[in-house]
């Protein structure tokens, strides 16, 4: 397992050079890195996997917002205030944490899983 790739992808980079600026706007990612040229979309539902780990973020993100204000305010528990924090984190983390995830996930996969550059260009087999 590639370690720095993990890394990179933490840090919003390209998972295999490090370098490179993935995002052309907040939710627009660039085809390739600027700095190595890898195909940073690397096959029809490639970015399946960052909304897995997107929903990760939110279901921990959730859990720990309403376990905590249940325990914090217990027995007295504001429904309606941990009703509002709750949704908000549902609503908002998503849009936030978009282009974290992506990397997150690029970073994730270049780490487990060794790739050509260019993956995904060319069909896996004939039909």
């Amino acid at each position: 397992m590639d370690a720095s790739a993990l890394r990179n992808g933490l840090r919003k980079r390209c998972p295999l050079c490090g370098d490179g600026d993935v995002f052309v706007s907040y939710f627009t990612i660039r085809e390739r890195c600027s700095s190595c040229d890898l195909r940073f979309e690397r096959e029809h539902g490639y970015w399946l996997g960052a909304m897995i780990v997107a929903m990760a973020l939110i279901i921990v993100a959730f859990a720990v917002v309403f376990l905590g204000g249940l325990a914090l305010t217990w027995p007295d528990v504001p429904w309606t205030g941990l009703l509002i924090a709750t949704a908000a984190i549902n609503l908002l983390l998503p849009v936030l944490a978009y282009p974290w995830c992506m990397t997150v996930w690029m970073g994730l996969h270049h780490a487990v899983v060794t790739s050509d550059r260019d993956e995904g260009s060319q069909p896996r087999y004939d039909r």
